[in-house]
């Protein structure tokens, strides 16, 4: 048992139990919990476009309704529904998930064919200690140089993969972002927006929305979470910060490259 064991210390996050998508910079998490920091946010003046740089995006026709400017509310099923739009309209991208102390880079595919693989860094630090691949229903991941595909009948390796894989699947898919802000029914604006310094070393400015009381989600109390878009509703990230059973866990993620070909195939 001491693989499998390996596996589960390498990919349980803090944040399964919170499991929040999209995130950005951190700003104000609660000040019990080990808060991630990933950029700063800083108020700027900085023009930005109605029309992604990226080849073939603009805004789509669900975030018509989604008013991005300051001190706006916004519903949670109207941001919800923007975000996930947003997304099938980029189809690509790369994802940067930072969980208490655990840190990892996802290449993704959103739409009908979704998919993801990436790196886990170890707990030592280590880049790229883990690695996994879930394409279709399929989880593979690869712990101490050998690739397991996951099977809830094989062995108990086996097995494992297959939990940890799915649970892993609900932290970084972009999918899960929309079921989060759509539980909560209001959300607000703040007065500026963010710059945001994203893992391939660009900035953006993107706008801050919050919820604007907590909400449960997933049996998790959601005490804060942040929405950051540009102006033509690019997601950019997103932070939250959960408890669950009285433990605070704060995890958030940046998404960038939105829109460059990813490949992501089966381990051979």
């Amino acid at each position: 048992m001491g693989r499998p064991k390996h596996v589960m210390a390498a990919l349980t996050t803090t944040a399964i139990g919170a499991v929040l998508l999209t995130g950005c910079s951190s700003d104000d998490a609660d000040a019990d919990a080990k808060e991630p920091v990933a950029s700063s946010p800083a108020t700027s003046g900085s023009p930005a476009t109605d029309e992604s740089s990226a080849t073939g995006y603009t805004t789509p026709a669900a975030c018509e309704g989604v008013r991005l400017e300051s001190e706006a509310t916004i519903s949670g099923k109207d941001l919800a529904a923007c975000v996930v739009a947003a997304m099938e309209a980029y189809g690509t991208g790369t994802e940067y998930v930072l969980s208490g102390d655990r840190s990892g880079t996802t290449r993704f595919r959103f739409g009908d064919d979704p998919a993801m693989a990436g790196d886990i860094d170890g707990e030592d630090g280590q880049e790229g200690a883990t690695s996994f691949v879930f394409l279709g229903d399929e989880e593979w991941i690869k712990s101490n140089g050998t690739w397991v595909k996951g099977d809830p009948d094989g062995d108990a390796e086996a097995v494992v993969v297959a939990s940890v894989g799915k649970a892993y699947r609900v932290l970084s898919d972009p999918q899960v972002t929309a079921d989060v802000i759509a539980t909560s029914p209001e959300w607000k604006v703040d007065t500026e927006k963010a710059l945001i310094s994203l893992e391939n070393g660009k900035d953006t400015n993107a706008w801050r929305i919050t919820n604007t009381k907590p909400f449960t989600w997933n049996g998790a109390t959601m005490t804060e979470y942040i929405v950051w878009l540009e102006d033509d509703a690019t997601p950019v990230g997103a932070q939250g910060t959960s408890h669950t059973g009285g433990t605070p866990s704060t995890t958030l993620q940046h998404f960038y490259d939105l829109g460059e070909p990813v490949t992501i195939e089966s381990p051979k």
